[in-house]
């Protein structure tokens, strides 16, 4: 289901609610999946700059594993953390070599980084049998069956979902944890909290994903392997901030030209309606 896109009114509305975010974290959390580390070491994304990694990743760490009922595996793909400084359109790119048909989903936690979440946190257990984060929910909403482990007031601090980029198959039915796997770049989240849009792109051995306005704070992503058949392989991650454009002179004499016209049609509506009103 696609949500509205609603253009938040100010930063501080974003804070504000980070800064909550931050109060709720539980204490659950007991380090279930560890952290890869970026390139010389940086995971604060600056206003325009860029950060980036490179690994090497399973073949279906990500989905499309027959043993797991094609859901994912948490300790066989890669997890990364990084820190949104300033609200921006911010682009998550995976490019793999010919071995490696990339997934990767995105997380936002909120004011503190993504605290590992919890094992097996409620029983929580698939239909192929094994518990979280084993394999879990790459794909669903916050809440839904598999993510509880991550989730805030559950067994992490996971606050939304926002989406998800498959380049291999998709699995619509029988998947562990009963969730929709779709090829191509997917827009999951539930609000506008963290961002205005979602989109992005996939190929044979890349995926990207694309935010609209993504707020200040704290993002979590998981990457690994979506097709079984190959054979896995190198791939490099980057995170562009993109200063969100500035509209030309022209458009704003143009919307001021459009209000002025509305105003004076207006005026004259009311100067008819009052000649025509009897004395």
């Amino acid at each position: 289901m696609k949500k509205q896109h609603v253009k938040k009114t100010s930063l501080l509305i974003s804070a504000a609610i980070i800064s909550i975010a931050a109060l709720n974290t539980n204490v659950h959390a007991t380090d279930a999946v560890g952290f890869k580390a970026w390139n010389s070491g940086a995971n604060v994304l600056n206003l325009g700059g860029s950060i980036s990694a490179t690994e090497t990743g399973l073949q279906s760490a990500y989905s499309d594993n027959p043993l797991l009922n094609n859901s994912a595996w948490a300790h066989t793909g890669d997890w990364y953390t990084f820190q949104n400084n300033s609200q921006s359109d911010v682009t998550i790119t995976v490019t793999g070599d010919s071995g490696f048909a990339p997934g990767v989903t995105v997380w936002a936690t909120g004011g503190t980084a993504f605290d590992g979440g919890t094992t097996g946190f409620g029983g929580e257990l698939s239909s192929a049998g094994f518990g979280t984060p084993h394999t879990f929910n790459a794909t669903g909403a916050m809440g839904d069956a598999g993510t509880l482990w991550m989730a805030n007031g559950n067994g992490g601090n996971a606050l939304e979902t926002l989406g998800y980029a498959v380049s291999g198959p998709s699995h619509t039915a029988g998947t562990g944890w009963g969730e929709t796997i779709l090829t191509g770049a997917n827009d999951v989240s539930l609000t506008s909290t963290f961002e205005n849009g979602v989109g992005g792109s996939t190929g044979a051995n890349s995926a990207s994903l694309v935010f609209d306005d993504l707020a200040p704070g704290w993002y979590a992503m998981y990457i690994g392997g979506t097709n079984n058949a190959t054979a896995g392989g190198a791939f490099g991650l980057t995170v562009d901030s993109t200063v969100s454009p500035i509209p030309e002179p022209e458009t704003y004499a143009m919307l001021l030209a459009g209000l002025g016209l509305v105003t004076w049609r207006l005026r004259n509506r009311e100067k008819t309606l009052n000649l025509s009103v009897p004395a």
